[in-house]
Formats: C-alpha cells, sequence, structure tokens
C-alpha cells in the first residue's frame, strides 16, 4: 500500500494516465503544438523515515515529470499549474503542491514516547522565471492538511547543465523557510514528551539549505531512464533539535519511464 504521503503524487499520476487515453481516443493523436511532453514511468524512491532519522525506507512509486501545454507540471516531488505568464513564457505566476514528510515514535530511537506528526502536503503561490543564466523558482505555502497549520517558503535556483537528444542533466540549490509552527511541529518536543535525555525543544522558524540533480537518459525514442536526488541540510533550530540524528538527509530516485 502506498504511504500517505505520496497520495497526492500518485493521484495525480493516474489523472495523468486518463488524459493520454481521452487524447488518443478514436485513434487519434495529440497534436503537436499541444498535450503532455516529458517522461512518465515507475522506479523505487528512497527517503528516510523521517527528516533528521538515519533510518531510511524504499517504495516503488510512479516517477513523472511533465508538463501539458505550459499550463500543468508534475515532478517526483513537486506538481503546480500555471495561472498566468509573460508573452515569452519566461515568467510566470502559479499554484503548486509539496509533501512534507512526518514522523512516528517508531521511526526511530530518539523518538520514542513521542505523539505522531502527521505527513503534511504544503501548497500555495509560485513565481518561476526563466533568466536564461539560471532558473529562478519562489514559492509561498500554507499547510493544506492541517497538520502543523503553519507556512513555508521555498527558494530554488536551476541550471541545466545538459541537453541534447540522449541526455538531460540539471542540478539545482535552495532553501526551505519553515515559519515557527511547521518548525515547532515537525522538530520540536512537547512538554508531555520530555524525557531526561530529550528537553523541551521549540526551535522557532528556521531555514534548511536544499540541493540536487535531476535527468534522464534516452534508451529508445519510445523509453528513457530517469533519476534525481533532493538532498537537505538541517541548520539553525531543526538541526539543533534533541530528536535529530542526523543533520543530512536526502530522497532520491530512478526508474524506466516511456517518453511522452
Amino acid at each position: 500500500m502506498v504511504p500517505c504521503r505520496f497520495c497526492i503524487v500518485l493521484t495525480m499520476f493516474i489523472l495523468f494516465l486518463e488524459s493520454i487515453s481521452t487524447a488518443k481516443a478514436d485513434g487519434g493523436v495529440t497534436p503537436d503544438k499541444s498535450g503532455w511532453s516529458g517522461t512518465a514511468g515507475i522506479g523505487p524512491m528512497v527517503f528516510p523515515k523521517y527528516t533528521g532519522g538515519k533510518g531510511m525506507q524504499t517504495w516503488l512509486l510512479p516517477l513523472v515529470s511533465a508538463s501539458y501545454d505550459d499550463m500543468f507540471y508534475i515532478e517526483p516531488l513537486r506538481a503546480g499549474m500555471y495561472l498566468a505568464s509573460s508573452a515569452d513564457k519566461k515568467m510566470a505566476f502559479g499554484l503548486a503542491v509539496e509533501p512534507r514528510l512526518g514522523l512516528r515514535s517508531t521511526d526511530g530511537a530518539k523518538l520514542i514516547g513521542m505523539a505522531t506528526r502527521r505527513d503534511s502536503l504544503e501548497g500555495g503561490l509560485s513565481f518561476d522565471w526563466d533568466a536564461d543564466v539560471v532558473a529562478i523558482s519562489f514559492s509561498y505555502f500554507v499547510d493544506l492538511t492541517h497538520s502543523s497549520r503553519g507556512t513555508s517558503a521555498r527558494l530554488y535556483f536551476y541550471k541545466e547543465l545538459i541537453k541534447d537528444e540522449q541526455l538531460k542533466f540539471g542540478v539545482f540549490a535552495g532553501a526551505d523557510y519553515l515559519g515557527a509552527k511547521v518548525a515547532n511541529y515537525f522538530f520540536g518536543v512537547r512538554p508531555t514528551e520530555v524525557t531526561p535525555s530529550r528537553p523541551f525543544y521549540q526551535p522557532g522558524s528556521s531555514t534548511n539549505g536544499e540541493f540536487g540533480f535531476d535527468g534522464s537518459y534516452k534508451l529508445s525514442p519510445r523509453y528513457s531512464i530517469v533519476f534525481g536526488l533532493q538532498a537537505t541540510q538541517l541548520l539553525g533550530g531543526a538541526a539543533n533539535s534533541p530528536i535529530v540524528e542526523t543533520k543530512q538527509a536526502a530522497v532520491g530516485w530512478a526508474g524506466l519511464a516511456w517518453n511522452l
């Protein structure tokens, strides 16, 4: 059974497949100037049991990196839509969603006796700008699932290093700002959870660093290998939390996909 933290991605993948079937109904094909482009497939995704924990887990999940008519897009850890853009399509305002991992008392030795922190789906306004040298993305999110009931913001810089007929490869770096409610929910220790080795802790707002890469390698006109890695470096109040086992966290994926 797919974990709830990836339900949104799975749902979008199903809708995506349905849209392809509709577009190709009655023997037709999607027009060259519209429709889906990118890749869609499946493969293992490796991620920590909780952000800041050493334990890892692996799930077989849909791996989609695709866009539709420059209006909708789906990535392994993000999805969104554009509401307005400049004439040259280099700037766009829209909406986006991303998941944030929760934790359970069985996820690590430092969490024994703690209450569950539910996974969160965060979403809100986004701004993307292709500045030629680098692509910039800024998002301001609220907690859509009423887990932390807080706000967060993300700033990413993306650079495509290789793009040819066979290989696509890009790197990114950025920052993930956690408002006080978000940081306290995922990295805090409540009075009822205090132990001799786990003091009361409320980190307040915190900003973590993020970096990684993604890409695809075309095996044939029909199939590609897709891959990616998103790493997080915990900083400030989040890094100093008594429940943190490691200040580094990473999500990695690789799989076989068909070209759209």
